[in-house]
């Protein structure tokens, strides 16, 4: 299937793209990281990627200016007993680092479903509409779709953006804001 793949196709694929999500889901869920790194294209690979570069070069004032999320990640990976080595990590293994690095967030993954077919592109890629616990989300929620070696493949990085969003939301409702009293929270419970 390419970029011929017209809606007939697109209605019969559905259901497997919808299993295929929830077999990613299991795969994070399960820690087969592997697995559910297959199933990924697009940004969130090009993201794995950056966060490596990140990870290494971004000193504080830098990852200030990053999303929640990132600096979660960075900050925490850094702050290992003995701070992880990334460098030669495949750029889907680092996206699903930070994607799982606050697990009080993995609800909105637990809770996301594969909805509507939204849209077609050129590139036999299509977008899926996203559904949070039973409902839509909304104007631009989306999920970019496409056949992949082993099945089908979701580029999760609007999912990731929208982790970002929840974790920053948070911080500012029980931190004021403030990242750092945030992780020195965190810190403390942990």
């Amino acid at each position: 299937m390419g970029g011929d793949m017209d809606r007939e196709d697109i209605a019969r694929s559905m259901p497997s793209v919808r299993s295929a999500f929830e077999a990613w889901k299991d795969n994070v869920r399960e820690g087969r990281m592997a697995q559910a790194g297959a199933a990924l294209f697009g940004e969130s690979l090009d993201w794995g990627d950056s966060l490596r570069a990140i990870y290494e070069r971004d000193g504080r004032d830098a990852l200030s200016a990053r999303d929640p999320l990132t600096r979660f990640f960075v900050t925490r990976f850094r702050g290992m007993p003995q701070p992880a080595d990334l460098g030669a990590a495949p750029g889907h293994a680092l996206f699903l680092m930070a994607f799982t690095a606050f697990p009080y967030l993995d609800a909105l993954v637990d809770e996301l479903s594969v909805g509507e077919f939204h849209a077609a592109q050129p590139d036999g890629t299509f977008t899926v509409r996203r559904v949070l616990a039973g409902e839509d989300e909304g104007d631009g929620a989306v999920l970019p779709v496409r056949k992949v070696q082993l099945g089908w493949g979701f580029d999760l990085m609007p999912v990731y953006r929208a982790k970002a969003a929840a974790l920053g939301s948070y911080i500012v409702s029980q931190h004021g804001g403030d990242f750092d009293d945030f992780l020195w929270a965190y810190v403390a419970d942990h």
